[in-house]
């Protein structure tokens, strides 16, 4: 039966502390963080919209109708918004073995072994964010220690950072990678003393050496992920998110999953212009062609741009540095495209309006990240809203570039805490890792995000880190002069995020006519002590005016 049509609202929220955050993205850089906090609050939607916010209640805004949430004095903000993750593969991976909380290249091993007692001979075993790291041996796994587990199943165990893989001898000879195979453009295959591949493999581009035989994902499959990746996203209090590294098949599932009602996400797609896939030609020639740019799409799915993988990562060596490393100093890393192939890139979108995310770790693939931009705003002075993914190694010099030519950073705190990398970098370079506050004072906007399934999607675990700089790793705050406070760590995970996907006019803050994004917690986080930040409960998660998430009732 149809619904009458009512005045009053849909949904009213009653007895809460609402945190408005109603900031403008120009306050936001100009340091303002002091937003409106209505105690005693309540908020109404109706139509999916924010009709009404306020102090008290409003009793002709309840009908017959009408749900009513009350409170009961806990914390309503607005929903929570991941500006880099890899949502649909996060949901897939969930999977894979998970070796996360292995605490050592043995308890990786029996984790495995405990998969192929279950898995039919010659499939394959997948793995999921090991980390040599927090191993009393920091040492990587090898084919070798993978061929404990197995010889008759192939197995491809990808690190925490995602730019290592490690397989053993069944996946190597599978994908014919022998002592004469060379290093794939972008990547490289790790070897032995002798030169033999030790089952190690940098980069996508040569990860995807292994990965391009795997039998290929199905719809299927692609649509699960989503599913299962919505509830857990839904459970953090995440509303929206965008999710990078997509090919044209992995956004068709994504049309799929929302045609289903399968989608309980909003859902900001970026299409990966994938070396493994094609050169820069193809890629350009992708861009002429394909019918869809930034903005194509409604409310809950949509395109919103080209992602780039630029670089690598410190701990590797992979990052592109201006000097060499001072762990690995034969090197100073490398980009995956040249700077020519990146301004080509970077112009031709402008012509067609796309936005472009780039993932930089290193100074030096910063600074071409940079120029590519500029160069991109030449060709279109549009809103476009380019943007550096990480930007994990900084320099002090780019900032006002930054600044001068709009140019926005995501970044993961949750990384900083959990990777270990400011430990076997150097000093110097450990001094310039991550450092948000120095962005945010020069006038840099900086969004929040996790990059999961790299690290946990969990929105408080990050919060509590740019707050407190603590690495789980080694238990050292690095940086301490970086952390940031409360309301800025809550910025960046609503209306800073929002602007990633140009959605900062209708989400990220709680006000008259935004959507009706909603999460209801029951810590205050602005008055509280941090530690206590990072185990924050979500009770309720609201999304479009409709609970998706009850922690009191699973069956939502």
């Amino acid at each position: 039966m149809k619904k009458t049509w009512s005045p009053t609202a849909d949904l009213l929220i009653k007895n809460v502390t609402v945190y408005t955050v109603d900031l403008t993205v120009e306050e936001i850089k100009k340091g303002k963080t002091d937003f409106t906090i209505i105690k005693n609050g309540y908020v109404a939607s109706k139509d999916g919209k924010t009709i009404a916010v306020g102090s008290g209640l409003d009793e002709s805004l309840v009908g017959v109708e009408t749900v009513v949430i009350d409170g009961q004095e806990n914390i309503l903000i607005p929903g929570l918004i991941d500006s880099h993750m890899h949502a649909m593969f996060a949901g897939i991976e969930l999977m894979n073995v998970n070796l996360k909380n292995a605490s050592s290249k043995d308890e990786m091993i029996d984790l495995l072994k405990e998969k192929e007692a279950v898995t039919p001979k010659g499939e394959w075993i997948k793995g999921s964010e090991w980390n040599e790291l927090v191993w009393d041996v920091k040492e990587s796994p090898s084919k070798d220690d993978l061929d404990k587990v197995t010889a008759e199943n192939p197995i491809v165990c990808s690190r925490l950072c995602h730019h290592v893989c490690v397989v053993n001898s069944k996946a190597l000879e599978l994908a014919g990678i022998t002592k004469e195979t060379p290093n794939p453009d972008g990547g490289i295959i790790g070897r032995d003393e002798d030169g033999n591949p030790n089952g190690l493999l940098y980069e996508p581009a040569a990860m995807g050496l292994v990965e391009s035989i795997i039998p290929e994902l199905t719809e299927d499959l692609r649509i699960l992920g989503i599913e299962e990746m919505g509830k857990v996203l839904s459970a953090a209090g995440i509303t929206s998110c965008i999710d990078a590294n997509l090919a044209p098949d992995d956004m068709k599932a994504y049309l799929k999953a929302y045609n289903k009602g399968r989608l309980s996400y909003r859902a900001n797609l970026m299409f990966y212009l994938d070396k493994a896939t094609g050169d820069i030609p193809y890629h350009l020639n992708r861009i002429k062609e394909m019918p869809t740019v930034t903005g194509f799409g409604n409310e809950m799915i949509k395109i919103n741009g080209i992602k780039i993988l630029f670089d690598g990562i410190p701990a590797t060596g992979t990052a592109a540095m201006r000097k060499p490393y001072e762990h690995i100093p034969e090197t100073s890393g490398y980009t995956t495209i040249t700077e020519e192939e990146m301004i080509e890139v970077a112009k031709l979108g402008a012509e067609y309006n796309w936005q472009i995310g780039v993932h930089s770790c290193g100074d030096k693939s910063a600074d071409i990240a940079i120029q590519a931009f500029i160069e991109a705003y030449k060709v279109n002075k549009n809103d476009a809203r380019h943007y550096i993914i990480h930007h994990a190694v900084m320099q002090s010099d780019q900032i006002p570039l930054m600044k001068a030519y709009n140019i926005p950073i995501t970044v993961q705190p949750t990384i900083n805490s959990l990777m270990g990398e400011q430990s076997i970098i150097g000093a110097e370079m450990a001094g310039r890792y991550m450092q948000y506050k120095t962005f945010i004072d020069g006038g840099v906007l900086v969004a929040g995000s996790t990059d999961c399934p790299v690290v946990d999607c969990n929105p408080f675990l990050g919060m509590h880190s740019a707050i407190t700089r603590l690495s789980a790793a080694d238990g050292v705050v690095w940086s301490p002069e970086q952390v940031l406070t409360p309301a800025q760590a809550l910025i960046m995970w609503t209306k800073s995020s929002a602007y990633f996907s140009h959605d900062d006019d209708k989400m990220g803050s709680i006000e008259v006519g935004n959507l009706a994004d909603y999460v209801l917690i029951d810590t205050p986080l602005l008055d509280i002590e941090p530690e206590k930040i990072r185990h924050t409960t979500v009770l309720k998660t609201i999304l479009d005016g409709r609970i998706v998430y009850d922690a009191l009732n699973t069956e939502v």
